[in-house]
């Protein structure tokens, strides 16, 4: 036993891929006959010959190696199921993996601090119990729905459990641009092969925001194959996306059945009362007394992005302890004013942007979408890019097309810039305020011609 624990340890070193282990796994020693042959039992027919046709010659030459004489391998056909069973594996010691890095990874990110309500306890139940058995449950585990609601929160919640709780297994959670990225860049190097090896090697893989995989037709190659590989091994599967799996019309058919070919769940937006107990929750975190009034006005107006609803806390919070004053609704209301006040309409259109826009700047449309690069036009269009991509659901490209067929990189850029200068500059926030506060007018005058 301890030979053939020798030759399978060397040659699980060198055939490491997930496929080349499982069927490594199935080979079980049963006994050395004349110290010459080594007698293996396989479970099946395939088993067996792919053990002959891959791995016999390289068996043996490891066999020369270490024992320095040759040995010949037979490998036998199991009786019954139950003689397979009764035949001890190759006792080699167990390795812990080496876990990946995982630089994405929130520390805060755990199921302790993942506050269930009727809105989320499915997907949270389902997550639970991949962590507890990745593989044997829900493979794969798809959970979709509008952003900031907590998908993030749940995938990198399962990861850290599984990495706790089964060190051995080998975790990794990444996002669809990462994923995008990483094989753009090993097609740059040449290193293609060494990707696959990575992406194919995990007992876990994760990955975020699906939904940006669309259209991106060399990367949803490598993820079919990569799915392909890691489910024909019962390796964990695990994807996160805004929206059903059916609903990815830029993905070909035979991926998106792929992701719907486990449990499908949903996360919804938070109820009243699941706002109000995260609101609890982050309080009793920092250790401050937060008067109910306060947790109530907030989980009030904040009601469908978590994300804000935790800032909206935060914020009062610092506020409050900068100024040296009781957290008071007062201070609530005035800190938040921007936050709560304006409510955008659902259904506003590129076009109800580009004329609220022009009409603040005092610019036509038709400026708008130029190509005048004059300070105040390219401003007022940077933006009316921002507001198109935050409160539509349109691409990038979309956009750009509606501002006289401008890249999605023009918009992309647009944004970024606006979204920064928000962050930096009280002019620019005030004028997006005063811009959004716009639409309500309008909204309000039609509602009152009616």
């Amino acid at each position: 036993m301890e030979v053939w624990n020798e030759i399978y340890g060397e040659l699980r070193k060198h055939f490491d891929s997930s496929l080349n282990a499982a069927i490594l796994d199935k080979i079980k020693f049963k006994e050395i006959q004349n110290d010459e042959n080594i007698i293996l039992i396989a479970p099946d027919p395939l088993t067996s010959g792919w053990f002959v046709n891959n791995y016999l010659d390289y068996a043996k030459k490891i066999a020369r190696s270490l024992f320095k004489k040759e040995y010949n391998f037979v490998v036998e056909m199991s009786f019954s199921e139950e003689s397979y069973k009764s035949i001890k594996s190759a006792s080699v010691p167990q390795v812990i993996k080496k876990q990946p890095k995982i630089p994405l990874l929130n520390p805060k990110y755990t199921f302790e601090r993942f506050i269930v309500g009727a809105n989320n306890d499915f997907a949270h139940a389902a997550a639970m119990q991949v962590a507890k058995n990745p593989s044997k449950s829900y493979n794969p585990l798809f959970i979709y729905g509008n952003s900031a609601l907590g998908k993030t929160h749940l995938l990198q919640a399962t990861a850290y459990k599984i990495m706790k709780e089964k060190p051995e297994l080998s975790v990794y959670y990444t996002t669809s641009e990462n994923f995008t990225n990483e094989f753009i860049e090993s097609i740059r190097n040449g290193e293609a092969s060494k990707f696959r090896k990575k992406y194919r090697s995990f007992d876990v893989l994760i990955i975020d925001d699906i939904q940006f995989l669309q259209k991106k037709e060399s990367t949803l190659e490598e993820l079919f194959h990569t799915f392909n590989e890691l489910f024909h091994v019962r390796k964990q599967l695990i994807f996160a996306c805004d929206r059903p799996a059916k609903s990815l019309s830029a993905i070909e058919e035979r991926l998106r059945t792929r992701f719907d070919s486990g449990l499908s769940v949903k996360i919804e937006s938070p109820d009243y009362e699941t706002r109000k107990a995260i609101l609890l929750a982050r309080a009793a975190e920092e250790n401050i007394y937060i008067p109910e009034e306060v947790i109530e006005y907030i989980a009030q107006n904040v009601e469908s992005d978590v994300r804000l609803l935790e800032g909206s806390l935060t914020k009062v919070i610092a506020y409050s302890s900068l100024k040296k004053k009781d957290v008071s609704l007062e201070i609530a209301k005035e800190i938040l004013r921007d936050k709560i006040k304006v409510e955008v309409p659902k259904n506003i259109t590129v076009s109800d942007i580009q004329k609220a826009v022009s009409k603040y700047f005092n610019i036509t449309v038709n400026e708008l979408k130029s190509e005048k690069r004059l300070e105040n036009i390219a401003y007022a269009r940077q933006v009316a890019m921002y507001l198109s991509k935050i409160y539509t659901n349109l691409s990038l490209t979309e956009i750009g097309m509606l501002f006289g067929g401008k890249a999605h990189s023009t918009v992309l850029r647009s944004a970024e810039k606006i979204n920064s200068l928000i962050k930096s500059r009280k002019k620019t926030k005030r004028e997006i305020e005063e811009i959004l506060s716009l639409f309500n007018e309008n909204e309000a005058s039609s509602k009152e011609e009616d």
